[in-house]
């Protein structure tokens, strides 16, 4: 418990560390972008692929299958969640998809890649880029009728953009690796290893950063974005660890539990404002989400890892 719980607030420290980067000017804002393209295009398929070298397991085939499995029911059961709570507490019609996006999906890229790969090596990375992939599906067909609802917009989902991305051309390339069993040449190999060291401090690094644009006194202005924050990082992981200690699921020892469990206690992802900014919806309001579900986990995500 102590051995997760310090991992995790390493993690946060780096973030902080990003915070104070950007909130003094040592880097500048418009450097986000980059560091953030070398990150998702270079960094994470890296370490997605360096994941994936290694010796077969029909165990970690099962643990994979059954997280894609478990990722599918969680959104949907999610979804259902958020929409049924924003009848009850009678959310801004305008509001109303960016809430349930912030509920539904969480930052699995930035900071659950990261979290998994220190708390559970690449066993942990390798059962997250699995669940991530059910995430990416969803967020680019249910999570774009999720931003445009009561906008009276109709937009197409592209699945190029979904299925030809970096990432997941790593996920192929590593699972043929894996499956085939082929020797990568040691340079080749120690070369993928030196890229993907960047992820982790690159990956919190880049969230402090993109946190000290916003101003801090604006991101506190609206009180659904409390409410929704109480409902992601509060009520809900404290349902499942008690769900956890009733049923006494060893979630550390079972993978697929575990990812799906930090899925759950990370905060709303980046694409929140994204995919807001895109249609052209609620884009203040997604921020606000954003910033402060992110603010709240570098206290929550600790505490609720070391209450497993």
């Amino acid at each position: 418990m102590q051995i997760v719980f310090t991992n995790v607030l390493i993690l946060f420290i780096l973030l902080f560390i990003g915070y104070i980067l950007g909130a003094r000017k040592v880097i500048a804002h418009s450097s986000i972008n980059d560091f953030t393209n070398l990150l998702v295009d270079v960094s994470i398929p890296c370490t997605i692929v360096v994941s994936m070298i290694r010796p077969f397991s029909s165990e970690l085939i099962g643990d994979a299958t059954k997280v894609i499995l478990l990722a599918f029911v969680f959104h949907i059961v999610m979804a259902s969640l958020a929409y049924f709570l924003t009848r009850i507490f009678k959310v801004d019609k305008k509001k109303v998809g960016s809430w349930i996006f912030a509920i539904v999906f969480s930052n699995n890229g930035f900071i659950g890649y990261p979290l998994m790969y220190s708390l559970y090596g690449n066993d942990g990375l390798f059962i997250m880029v699995m669940a991530n992939i059910v995430q990416n599906l969803l967020i680019f067909s249910l999570g774009i009728k999720l931003i445009t609802l009561n906008y009276n917009l109709k937009d197409k989902v592209n699945f190029r953009n979904v299925i030809f991305t970096r990432q997941n051309l790593a996920v192929v390339i590593g699972l043929l690796i894996y499956f085939t069993q082929f020797k990568i040449p040691k340079p080749a190999f120690d070369l993928l290893n030196y890229v993907s060291s960047l992820t982790v401090p690159l990956s919190m690094i880049i969230v402090g950063l993109s946190l000290s644009k916003y101003d801090f006194k604006e991101m506190f202005t609206d009180r659904e974005a409390y409410r929704l924050t109480f409902v992601r990082m509060i009520a809900i992981p404290i349902f499942l660890l008690f769900l956890i200690k009733i049923f006494k699921i060893d979630v550390n020892s079972n993978l697929p539990y575990a990812i799906m469990f930090y899925t759950a206690v990370l905060p709303s992802p980046a694409f929140t404002t994204i995919m807001a900014e895109r249609y052209n919806t609620s884009v203040g309001f997604s921020s606000k989400c954003v910033f402060i579900t992110t603010i709240l986990s570098v206290l929550t995500v600790p505490i609720f890892a070391g209450l497993l």
